[in-house]
Protein backbone atom coordinates (compact mmCIF):
# COMPACT_ATOMS: atom_id res chain seq x y z
CA UNK A 1 0.00 0.00 0.00
CA UNK A 2 2.81 2.42 0.87
CA UNK A 3 4.53 1.80 -2.45
CA UNK A 4 1.31 2.52 -4.35
CA UNK A 5 0.79 5.74 -2.39
CA UNK A 6 4.36 6.85 -3.02
CA UNK A 7 3.98 6.17 -6.75
CA UNK A 8 0.62 7.98 -6.83
CA UNK A 9 2.32 11.04 -5.30
CA UNK A 10 5.51 10.75 -7.36
CA UNK A 11 3.70 10.93 -10.70
CA UNK A 12 2.13 14.37 -10.10
CA UNK A 13 5.48 15.54 -8.69
CA UNK A 14 7.20 14.56 -11.91
CA UNK A 15 4.52 16.21 -14.04
CA UNK A 16 4.66 19.44 -12.02
CA UNK A 17 8.46 19.55 -12.28
CA UNK A 18 8.37 18.90 -16.03
CA UNK A 19 5.72 21.57 -16.55
CA UNK A 20 7.69 24.02 -14.40
CA UNK A 21 10.85 23.28 -16.38
CA UNK A 22 8.96 23.83 -19.63
CA UNK A 23 7.78 27.25 -18.43
CA UNK A 24 11.30 28.05 -17.28
CA UNK A 25 13.02 27.15 -20.54
CA UNK A 26 10.43 27.54 -23.31
CA UNK A 27 7.24 29.20 -22.08
CA UNK A 28 6.33 30.23 -25.62
CA UNK A 29 5.87 26.58 -26.57
CA UNK A 30 3.76 25.66 -23.54
CA UNK A 31 1.55 28.74 -23.37
CA UNK A 32 -0.51 28.26 -26.56
CA UNK A 33 -1.38 24.70 -25.49
CA UNK A 34 -2.87 26.14 -22.31
CA UNK A 35 -4.59 29.07 -23.99
CA UNK A 36 -2.06 31.59 -22.67
CA UNK A 37 -0.44 34.51 -24.46
CA UNK A 38 2.12 37.12 -23.44
CA UNK A 39 1.48 40.46 -25.11
CA UNK A 40 4.40 42.21 -23.43
CA UNK A 41 7.87 41.25 -22.15
CA UNK A 42 6.50 41.24 -18.62
CA UNK A 43 4.18 38.36 -19.58
CA UNK A 44 7.05 36.11 -20.65
CA UNK A 45 9.03 37.17 -17.60
CA UNK A 46 6.06 36.19 -15.43
CA UNK A 47 5.97 32.76 -17.10
CA UNK A 48 9.74 32.26 -16.78
CA UNK A 49 9.80 33.36 -13.15
CA UNK A 50 6.55 33.20 -11.26
CA UNK A 51 4.83 30.30 -13.00
CA UNK A 52 7.98 28.19 -13.46
CA UNK A 53 9.20 28.88 -9.94
CA UNK A 54 5.86 28.05 -8.36
CA UNK A 55 5.43 24.80 -10.29
CA UNK A 56 9.02 23.72 -9.61
CA UNK A 57 8.68 24.48 -5.89
CA UNK A 58 5.40 22.61 -5.48
CA UNK A 59 6.66 19.73 -7.62
CA UNK A 60 9.76 19.55 -5.45
CA UNK A 61 7.71 19.51 -2.24
CA UNK A 62 5.46 16.77 -3.61
CA UNK A 63 8.50 14.82 -4.79
CA UNK A 64 10.11 15.13 -1.35
CA UNK A 65 6.98 13.67 0.25
CA UNK A 66 7.01 10.77 -2.22
CA UNK A 67 10.72 10.05 -1.75
CA UNK A 68 10.49 10.15 2.04
CA UNK A 69 7.17 8.31 2.05
CA UNK A 70 5.85 10.92 4.46
CA UNK A 71 2.32 12.19 3.85
CA UNK A 72 2.78 14.87 6.51
CA UNK A 73 5.05 16.69 4.06
CA UNK A 74 2.07 17.31 1.77
CA UNK A 75 0.54 20.13 3.82
CA UNK A 76 1.78 22.97 1.59
CA UNK A 77 0.91 21.19 -1.68
CA UNK A 78 -2.58 20.50 -0.27
CA UNK A 79 -3.02 24.19 0.51
CA UNK A 80 -1.77 25.03 -3.00
CA UNK A 81 -4.28 22.69 -4.66
CA UNK A 82 -7.01 24.10 -2.42
CA UNK A 83 -6.20 27.58 -3.71
CA UNK A 84 -6.31 26.27 -7.28
CA UNK A 85 -9.74 24.79 -6.63
CA UNK A 86 -11.01 28.05 -5.13
CA UNK A 87 -9.69 30.06 -8.07
CA UNK A 88 -11.09 27.70 -10.68
CA UNK A 89 -14.48 27.61 -8.95
CA UNK A 90 -14.64 31.40 -8.96
CA UNK A 91 -13.64 31.37 -12.63
CA UNK A 92 -16.46 28.97 -13.50
CA UNK A 93 -18.99 31.61 -12.57
CA UNK A 94 -17.20 34.88 -13.33
CA UNK A 95 -15.19 34.21 -16.49
CA UNK A 96 -16.72 34.27 -19.96
CA UNK A 97 -17.28 30.64 -20.93
CA UNK A 98 -15.91 29.60 -17.54
CA UNK A 99 -17.48 26.18 -17.67
CA UNK A 100 -15.21 25.27 -20.59
CA UNK A 101 -12.44 24.91 -17.99
CA UNK A 102 -14.33 22.37 -15.91
CA UNK A 103 -11.81 19.66 -16.87
CA UNK A 104 -9.06 21.58 -15.05
CA UNK A 105 -11.18 21.74 -11.92
CA UNK A 106 -11.73 17.98 -12.22
CA UNK A 107 -7.95 17.46 -12.45
CA UNK A 108 -7.41 19.61 -9.36
CA UNK A 109 -10.05 17.69 -7.43
CA UNK A 110 -8.37 14.42 -8.42
CA UNK A 111 -5.00 15.77 -7.34
CA UNK A 112 -6.49 16.89 -4.03
CA UNK A 113 -7.94 13.42 -3.48
CA UNK A 114 -4.55 11.78 -4.11
CA UNK A 115 -2.77 14.19 -1.79
CA UNK A 116 -5.36 13.88 0.99
CA UNK A 117 -5.32 10.08 0.93
CA UNK A 118 -1.51 10.10 0.89
CA UNK A 119 -1.44 12.67 3.72
CA UNK A 120 -3.69 10.44 5.76
CA UNK A 121 -2.22 7.01 4.94
CA UNK A 122 1.41 7.46 3.82
CA UNK A 123 3.82 7.26 6.73
CA UNK A 124 7.61 7.36 6.73
CA UNK A 125 9.44 4.41 8.21
CA UNK A 126 10.46 5.12 11.79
Amino acid sequence: MQLVLRAAVALPALLLILLGAAFLVTPGLVMPELGLAATAPAGLSFMHGDVAGSLLLIGGLVGRAALKGDGLKLDIPIIWVGLLIIGRTIGLFTDPQGFETLRFLALDLGLMAIFLVARWKMRAAA
